[in-house]
């Protein structure tokens, strides 16, 4: 079954652009020119595989839109690509913070938009469910049950606050994470990180991954991922 990828742009030659290149890549593409529109649509036909958004659009806004998509039941795990002319760092963070999983600013070459297109879809249709107990990548052996990681077959010792984030980052490949998003994800009563030690926690980590040091990238001015390497 083709990957239905939804275009909201309120730009006619931006949307016709969208739908030809990646209608020529094999994805079933459909384009509405507000989020108004688009929300009726997704309510009657709640499968998509991917939402291309365009932030500043008359009614509706990408940002407000988003966060209704996140608020649906039915509708949150879509996947989303703001696509925006706003190039601004506290854009970027702003719809990363809504909900966004990826940003590309305006114009865009389309070479990188298919590939940040491949790697969202195929973001989501790897990711990791909750229950999975051990969680692999190459010579990464991640046991959520023992709270032990293993590198190329050799145990490494990890703070829990470096296990939360490697498990993190392991269970959704490709997504970029606020330093925000991190410290909502993983803090609890047993563990403590604050905006400031973020990059502290990184550093670390990367030096225990070691040769694998690399999988954990940084996305300047937004946050970090974990990155598969190709």
């Amino acid at each position: 079954m083709k990957k239905r990828i939804i275009v909201v742009d309120d730009e006619a030659d931006i949307r016709e652009i969208l739908e030809v290149n990646l209608k020529s890549e094999g994805y079933d593409v459909i384009s509405f020119s507000s989020g108004t529109s688009t929300m009726s649509y997704l309510k009657k036909n709640p499968h998509a595989d991917l939402i291309l958004l365009d932030i500043m659009m008359e009614g509706i806004d990408g940002y407000e839109f988003c966060k209704l998509i996140k608020a649906d039941e039915s509708l949150k795990k879509i996947p989303i690509m703001f696509l925006s002319a706003k190039t601004e760092e506290f854009d970027k963070v702003l719809g990363l913070e809504f909900g966004g999983d990826d940003y590309l600013a305006k114009p865009f070459g389309i070479k990188e938009l298919k590939a940040r297109v491949k790697a969202l879809l195929r973001r989501t249709s790897v990711e990791i469910p909750d229950d999975t107990p051990v969680i692999r990548y190459k010579g990464i052996e991640l046991n959520k049950s023992g709270y032990s990681l293993k590198i190329d077959g050799k145990d490494v010792k990890l703070t829990k606050t470096e296990f939360e984030m490697l498990l993190l980052f392991l269970k959704s490949p490709n997504k970029i994470f606020t330093r925000d998003n991190i410290i909502d994800s993983i803090k609890g009563d047993d563990v403590y990180v604050i905006d400031r030690t973020i990059d502290v926690h990184i550093m670390n980590l990367r030096k225990k991954l070691g040769n694998y040091k690399s999988v954990i990238s940084t996305f300047s001015g937004v946050g970090y991922g974990f990155k598969e390497e190709i």
